[in-house]
Protein backbone atom coordinates (compact mmCIF):
# COMPACT_ATOMS: atom_id res chain seq x y z
CA UNK A 1 0.00 0.00 0.00
CA UNK A 2 1.51 3.19 -0.82
CA UNK A 3 -0.88 5.80 0.67
CA UNK A 4 -1.80 5.81 4.14
CA UNK A 5 -2.89 8.59 6.78
CA UNK A 6 -4.99 11.53 7.21
CA UNK A 7 -7.63 13.84 5.28
CA UNK A 8 -8.77 16.99 6.56
CA UNK A 9 -11.38 16.94 3.82
CA UNK A 10 -14.99 17.43 6.58
CA UNK A 11 -17.74 19.84 6.80
CA UNK A 12 -17.46 21.62 10.34
CA UNK A 13 -14.61 22.82 12.11
CA UNK A 14 -11.30 23.62 10.97
CA UNK A 15 -7.92 22.83 12.58
CA UNK A 16 -5.09 25.77 13.54
CA UNK A 17 -1.82 25.43 11.90
CA UNK A 18 -0.67 24.13 15.14
CA UNK A 19 -3.36 21.34 15.48
CA UNK A 20 -1.81 20.63 11.52
CA UNK A 21 1.27 20.25 13.06
CA UNK A 22 0.08 17.84 15.69
CA UNK A 23 -1.48 15.45 13.72
CA UNK A 24 1.34 16.04 11.56
CA UNK A 25 3.81 14.62 14.29
CA UNK A 26 0.96 11.73 15.27
CA UNK A 27 1.47 10.43 11.36
CA UNK A 28 5.14 10.33 12.08
CA UNK A 29 4.64 8.71 15.27
CA UNK A 30 2.47 5.99 13.74
CA UNK A 31 4.84 5.40 10.61
CA UNK A 32 1.69 6.55 8.15
CA UNK A 33 2.90 8.66 5.18
CA UNK A 34 0.19 11.04 3.58
CA UNK A 35 -1.89 14.39 5.08
CA UNK A 36 -4.61 15.44 2.09
CA UNK A 37 -5.68 18.95 2.58
CA UNK A 38 -8.71 19.36 1.64
CA UNK A 39 -11.41 20.95 4.40
CA UNK A 40 -15.08 21.89 3.11
CA UNK A 41 -14.89 24.94 5.04
CA UNK A 42 -11.66 26.69 3.41
CA UNK A 43 -13.45 29.01 1.31
CA UNK A 44 -10.77 29.24 -1.28
CA UNK A 45 -10.45 25.56 -1.80
CA UNK A 46 -14.44 25.17 -2.47
CA UNK A 47 -17.16 27.54 -2.56
CA UNK A 48 -14.31 30.66 -3.49
CA UNK A 49 -12.00 28.59 -5.18
CA UNK A 50 -11.33 30.41 -8.31
CA UNK A 51 -9.98 33.19 -6.03
CA UNK A 52 -6.18 33.03 -4.92
CA UNK A 53 -5.18 32.02 -1.53
CA UNK A 54 -4.28 35.14 0.60
CA UNK A 55 -0.41 35.57 1.17
CA UNK A 56 -0.63 34.34 4.87
CA UNK A 57 -2.69 31.23 4.31
CA UNK A 58 0.12 30.48 1.53
CA UNK A 59 2.47 31.17 3.65
CA UNK A 60 1.27 28.31 6.29
CA UNK A 61 0.38 25.98 3.41
CA UNK A 62 4.50 26.66 2.55
CA UNK A 63 5.45 25.99 5.69
CA UNK A 64 3.72 22.65 6.77
CA UNK A 65 4.71 21.03 3.08
CA UNK A 66 7.84 22.28 4.25
CA UNK A 67 7.33 20.25 7.86
CA UNK A 68 5.90 17.30 5.68
CA UNK A 69 8.78 17.13 3.28
CA UNK A 70 11.33 17.13 6.55
CA UNK A 71 9.42 14.19 7.76
CA UNK A 72 8.47 12.10 4.32
CA UNK A 73 5.70 12.76 4.49
CA UNK A 74 3.46 12.99 1.40
CA UNK A 75 1.41 16.24 1.63
CA UNK A 76 -1.72 15.85 -0.91
CA UNK A 77 -3.55 19.47 -1.55
CA UNK A 78 -7.03 19.20 -2.43
CA UNK A 79 -8.85 21.92 -5.53
CA UNK A 80 -12.65 21.49 -5.43
CA UNK A 81 -13.48 23.42 -8.81
CA UNK A 82 -16.89 21.38 -9.56
CA UNK A 83 -18.66 24.89 -8.13
CA UNK A 84 -19.27 27.18 -11.03
CA UNK A 85 -16.95 25.61 -13.79
CA UNK A 86 -17.84 27.46 -16.38
CA UNK A 87 -14.68 26.93 -18.97
CA UNK A 88 -12.96 28.01 -15.83
CA UNK A 89 -9.17 26.10 -17.18
CA UNK A 90 -7.72 29.38 -16.35
CA UNK A 91 -8.69 29.77 -13.46
CA UNK A 92 -7.97 25.86 -12.22
CA UNK A 93 -4.21 26.51 -13.64
CA UNK A 94 -3.77 29.90 -11.95
CA UNK A 95 -4.81 28.01 -8.73
CA UNK A 96 -1.93 24.67 -9.60
CA UNK A 97 0.48 27.12 -10.38
CA UNK A 98 0.07 28.93 -6.89
CA UNK A 99 0.53 25.39 -5.74
CA UNK A 100 3.70 24.37 -7.69
CA UNK A 101 5.30 27.33 -6.43
CA UNK A 102 4.67 26.17 -3.24
CA UNK A 103 6.44 23.39 -4.61
CA UNK A 104 3.31 20.90 -3.68
CA UNK A 105 3.36 18.18 -6.24
CA UNK A 106 0.56 16.11 -5.45
CA UNK A 107 -2.87 17.64 -6.12
CA UNK A 108 -6.27 16.58 -5.86
CA UNK A 109 -9.30 17.41 -7.68
CA UNK A 110 -12.57 16.64 -6.27
CA UNK A 111 -15.95 17.11 -7.37
CA UNK A 112 -17.68 15.40 -4.19
CA UNK A 113 -20.78 16.52 -2.58
CA UNK A 114 -21.91 19.13 -5.97
CA UNK A 115 -25.47 17.46 -5.19
CA UNK A 116 -26.57 17.85 -8.92
CA UNK A 117 -25.96 15.59 -11.50
CA UNK A 118 -22.95 15.66 -13.09
CA UNK A 119 -20.70 14.41 -16.37
CA UNK A 120 -18.06 11.92 -15.73
CA UNK A 121 -16.62 12.41 -19.15
CA UNK A 122 -16.57 16.62 -18.25
CA UNK A 123 -15.00 16.27 -14.90
CA UNK A 124 -12.44 13.42 -16.68
CA UNK A 125 -11.41 15.88 -19.39
CA UNK A 126 -10.69 18.60 -16.68
CA UNK A 127 -8.58 16.22 -14.99
CA UNK A 128 -6.99 15.07 -17.76
CA UNK A 129 -5.62 18.81 -19.14
CA UNK A 130 -4.21 19.43 -15.55
CA UNK A 131 -2.55 16.51 -15.86
CA UNK A 132 -1.75 17.30 -19.56
CA UNK A 133 -0.33 20.65 -18.64
CA UNK A 134 1.76 19.58 -15.44
CA UNK A 135 4.21 16.94 -15.98
CA UNK A 136 5.97 17.35 -12.55
CA UNK A 137 2.51 16.94 -10.64
CA UNK A 138 0.87 14.17 -9.57
CA UNK A 139 -3.22 14.40 -9.80
CA UNK A 140 -6.09 12.69 -8.24
CA UNK A 141 -10.09 12.19 -8.97
CA UNK A 142 -12.31 12.34 -6.00
CA UNK A 143 -15.68 11.85 -8.48
CA UNK A 144 -19.08 12.83 -7.94
CA UNK A 145 -20.10 9.01 -7.32
CA UNK A 146 -17.82 8.18 -4.63
CA UNK A 147 -19.41 5.10 -3.86
CA UNK A 148 -21.55 2.61 -4.73
CA UNK A 149 -24.44 4.04 -2.74
CA UNK A 150 -24.21 7.54 -5.07
CA UNK A 151 -24.26 5.61 -8.25
CA UNK A 152 -27.02 5.85 -10.23
CA UNK A 153 -29.01 3.85 -10.88
CA UNK A 154 -27.18 1.62 -9.80
CA UNK A 155 -23.12 1.04 -9.79
CA UNK A 156 -22.24 -1.12 -12.49
CA UNK A 157 -24.73 1.10 -15.09
CA UNK A 158 -23.46 4.10 -13.95
CA UNK A 159 -23.15 6.49 -16.79
CA UNK A 160 -21.41 8.69 -15.06
CA UNK A 161 -18.86 5.90 -13.77
CA UNK A 162 -18.28 4.20 -17.06
CA UNK A 163 -17.48 7.89 -18.87
CA UNK A 164 -14.96 8.81 -16.02
CA UNK A 165 -13.13 5.11 -15.64
CA UNK A 166 -13.43 4.99 -19.81
CA UNK A 167 -12.03 8.36 -20.20
CA UNK A 168 -9.94 9.69 -17.22
CA UNK A 169 -5.76 9.56 -17.64
CA UNK A 170 -5.18 5.60 -16.79
CA UNK A 171 -2.13 6.55 -14.43
CA UNK A 172 -4.44 8.67 -12.36
CA UNK A 173 -5.77 7.47 -9.18
CA UNK A 174 -9.25 7.46 -8.28
CA UNK A 175 -10.43 8.16 -4.65
CA UNK A 176 -12.98 5.95 -3.14
CA UNK A 177 -15.60 5.33 -0.20
CA UNK A 178 -16.34 2.05 -0.95
CA UNK A 179 -20.39 0.86 -1.07
CA UNK A 180 -21.26 3.33 1.41
CA UNK A 181 -20.34 7.24 1.70
CA UNK A 182 -19.72 5.67 5.66
CA UNK A 183 -17.96 2.37 5.06
CA UNK A 184 -17.04 -0.32 7.31
CA UNK A 185 -14.88 -3.11 5.46
CA UNK A 186 -13.23 -3.31 2.09
CA UNK A 187 -13.45 -7.01 1.43
CA UNK A 188 -11.78 -8.58 -1.27
CA UNK A 189 -14.45 -9.67 -3.56
CA UNK A 190 -15.44 -5.87 -3.18
CA UNK A 191 -12.36 -4.03 -3.93
CA UNK A 192 -12.01 -6.35 -6.91
CA UNK A 193 -15.62 -5.33 -8.42
CA UNK A 194 -14.81 -1.88 -7.75
CA UNK A 195 -11.30 -2.17 -9.71
CA UNK A 196 -13.15 -4.20 -12.70
CA UNK A 197 -16.07 -1.04 -13.17
CA UNK A 198 -13.73 1.92 -12.39
CA UNK A 199 -10.20 0.04 -13.96
CA UNK A 200 -8.25 2.96 -12.16
CA UNK A 201 -6.06 2.31 -9.01
CA UNK A 202 -8.15 3.10 -5.88
CA UNK A 203 -7.67 4.72 -3.24
CA UNK A 204 -9.79 4.54 -0.25
CA UNK A 205 -11.14 7.56 1.16
CA UNK A 206 -12.58 6.15 4.65
CA UNK A 207 -15.63 7.76 6.73
CA UNK A 208 -15.74 5.26 9.52
CA UNK A 209 -14.84 7.81 12.00
CA UNK A 210 -15.50 11.26 10.38
CA UNK A 211 -19.00 12.53 12.21
CA UNK A 212 -19.66 16.38 10.12
CA UNK A 213 -22.98 14.00 9.52
CA UNK A 214 -23.43 13.12 12.94
CA UNK A 215 -22.20 16.03 15.16
CA UNK A 216 -21.98 15.65 18.05
CA UNK A 217 -21.94 12.23 17.81
CA UNK A 218 -17.79 10.78 17.92
CA UNK A 219 -16.79 7.43 17.09
CA UNK A 220 -13.86 5.66 19.21
CA UNK A 221 -13.87 2.08 18.34
CA UNK A 222 -10.84 -0.24 16.93
CA UNK A 223 -10.99 -0.09 12.92
CA UNK A 224 -12.24 -2.95 11.14
CA UNK A 225 -12.46 -4.94 14.16
CA UNK A 226 -13.59 -8.18 12.41
CA UNK A 227 -10.48 -8.15 10.06
CA UNK A 228 -12.81 -8.12 7.07
CA UNK A 229 -10.83 -5.51 4.79
CA UNK A 230 -8.24 -6.15 2.66
CA UNK A 231 -6.64 -3.33 2.58
CA UNK A 232 -2.85 -4.37 0.93
CA UNK A 233 -4.74 -4.75 -2.27
CA UNK A 234 -5.75 -1.21 -2.41
CA UNK A 235 -3.13 1.63 -3.65
CA UNK A 236 -3.95 3.28 -0.01
CA UNK A 237 -6.30 4.24 2.62
CA UNK A 238 -6.64 7.53 4.05
CA UNK A 239 -9.21 8.41 6.92
CA UNK A 240 -10.96 11.22 6.92
CA UNK A 241 -11.46 13.17 10.49
CA UNK A 242 -13.87 14.77 12.86
CA UNK A 243 -11.57 18.48 13.35
CA UNK A 244 -11.38 17.80 17.04
CA UNK A 245 -7.40 17.40 17.70
CA UNK A 246 -7.43 14.54 20.19
CA UNK A 247 -10.08 12.22 18.81
CA UNK A 248 -8.72 12.61 15.74
CA UNK A 249 -4.97 11.38 16.93
CA UNK A 250 -6.79 7.84 18.28
CA UNK A 251 -8.47 7.56 15.17
CA UNK A 252 -5.14 7.10 13.14
CA UNK A 253 -3.36 5.00 16.01
CA UNK A 254 -6.42 2.73 15.40
CA UNK A 255 -5.75 2.59 11.21
CA UNK A 256 -1.89 1.90 12.26
CA UNK A 257 -2.51 -0.74 14.40
CA UNK A 258 -4.71 -2.04 11.47
CA UNK A 259 -2.20 -1.46 9.00
CA UNK A 260 0.74 -2.96 10.57
CA UNK A 261 -1.36 -5.51 12.36
CA UNK A 262 0.12 -4.45 15.98
CA UNK A 263 -3.19 -5.78 17.77
CA UNK A 264 -3.24 -3.86 19.97
CA UNK A 265 -6.19 -4.21 22.56
CA UNK A 266 -8.89 -1.76 22.45
CA UNK A 267 -8.35 -0.69 25.71
CA UNK A 268 -5.05 0.55 25.09
CA UNK A 269 -5.55 2.50 22.37
CA UNK A 270 -8.77 4.28 24.82
CA UNK A 271 -5.70 4.70 27.52
CA UNK A 272 -3.32 6.44 25.13
CA UNK A 273 -6.17 8.53 24.02
CA UNK A 274 -6.13 9.94 27.53
CA UNK A 275 -10.01 8.26 28.24
CA UNK A 276 -10.13 6.59 31.63
CA UNK A 277 -11.10 2.73 32.28
CA UNK A 278 -14.55 3.50 33.29
CA UNK A 279 -15.18 4.46 29.59
CA UNK A 280 -14.97 0.82 28.45
CA UNK A 281 -18.21 0.53 30.40
CA UNK A 282 -20.15 2.63 27.76
CA UNK A 283 -17.88 2.00 24.61
CA UNK A 284 -20.38 0.52 22.73
CA UNK A 285 -21.82 4.38 22.96
CA UNK A 286 -19.16 5.53 20.82
CA UNK A 287 -19.45 2.90 18.24
CA UNK A 288 -20.68 2.94 14.47
CA UNK A 289 -23.00 1.02 14.86
CA UNK A 290 -23.59 2.20 18.81
CA UNK A 291 -25.91 0.44 21.13
CA UNK A 292 -27.51 1.35 24.73
CA UNK A 293 -29.18 -0.41 27.69
CA UNK A 294 -30.41 2.26 29.76
CA UNK A 295 -28.68 0.31 32.50
CA UNK A 296 -28.33 2.49 36.13
CA UNK A 297 -24.86 1.78 35.49
CA UNK A 298 -25.19 2.79 31.88
CA UNK A 299 -25.95 6.53 32.91
CA UNK A 300 -23.79 6.57 35.88
CA UNK A 301 -20.62 5.93 33.92
CA UNK A 302 -22.14 8.52 31.14
CA UNK A 303 -22.58 11.10 34.74
CA UNK A 304 -18.49 9.78 36.06
CA UNK A 305 -17.40 10.87 32.97
CA UNK A 306 -19.23 14.64 32.48
CA UNK A 307 -18.82 15.36 36.29
CA UNK A 308 -15.76 13.91 37.80
CA UNK A 309 -13.31 13.38 35.15
CA UNK A 310 -11.40 15.99 33.41
CA UNK A 311 -8.53 15.81 30.37
CA UNK A 312 -7.91 17.48 26.76
CA UNK A 313 -10.12 14.59 25.19
CA UNK A 314 -13.12 15.42 27.21
CA UNK A 315 -13.91 18.53 25.83
CA UNK A 316 -14.16 17.17 22.84
CA UNK A 317 -16.72 14.18 23.55
CA UNK A 318 -18.22 16.55 26.12
CA UNK A 319 -21.45 17.72 24.27
CA UNK A 320 -21.88 13.82 23.13
CA UNK A 321 -21.96 12.66 26.40
CA UNK A 322 -23.94 15.83 27.60
CA UNK A 323 -26.54 14.62 24.88
CA UNK A 324 -26.14 10.89 26.28
CA UNK A 325 -27.36 11.78 29.49
CA UNK A 326 -30.52 13.29 28.65
CA UNK A 327 -31.40 10.62 26.29
CA UNK A 328 -30.39 7.75 28.39
CA UNK A 329 -32.42 9.41 31.79
CA UNK A 330 -35.09 10.71 29.97
CA UNK A 331 -36.57 7.60 27.51
CA UNK A 332 -38.22 9.42 24.50
CA UNK A 333 -36.90 10.86 21.75
CA UNK A 334 -39.29 9.72 18.77
CA UNK A 335 -36.64 8.13 17.13
CA UNK A 336 -34.72 11.09 16.10
CA UNK A 337 -31.79 10.69 18.42
CA UNK A 338 -31.52 6.98 17.30
CA UNK A 339 -31.68 7.96 13.88
CA UNK A 340 -29.02 10.68 13.78
CA UNK A 341 -26.53 8.56 16.42
CA UNK A 342 -27.21 5.15 14.69
CA UNK A 343 -28.37 3.76 18.37
CA UNK A 344 -30.15 0.51 18.90
CA UNK A 345 -31.53 -0.56 22.41
CA UNK A 346 -30.07 -3.98 23.66
CA UNK A 347 -33.03 -5.83 25.87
Amino acid sequence: MKLNGYIEGYFGRLLSWGEREEILRQIVDQKLNSYFYCPKEDPFHRLNWKEPYPEQTKKCLNEFNLSCKANEIKFLFGISPGIDFQNSYDELFKKISEAELLKISDIVILFDDLFQEQSGRHHAEIVNRCNDKYKDINFYCVPSEYCEQLAKPTFTESIYLKELSKDLDEEIPIFWTGPKVVSSKYTQEAIEGWGEVLNHKLIIWDNFYANDHCVPKVVMEAFDSNEQSKLENLEGILINGTGLLNVDKFCLEALSNKIFNRQEEITALFEKAGLPKEFEKISTLFRLDASYSRSEEEIKTVEFLLWEWTAPIKQEIYPYLHILRKFLKEDGSSGLLESRFNLKKID
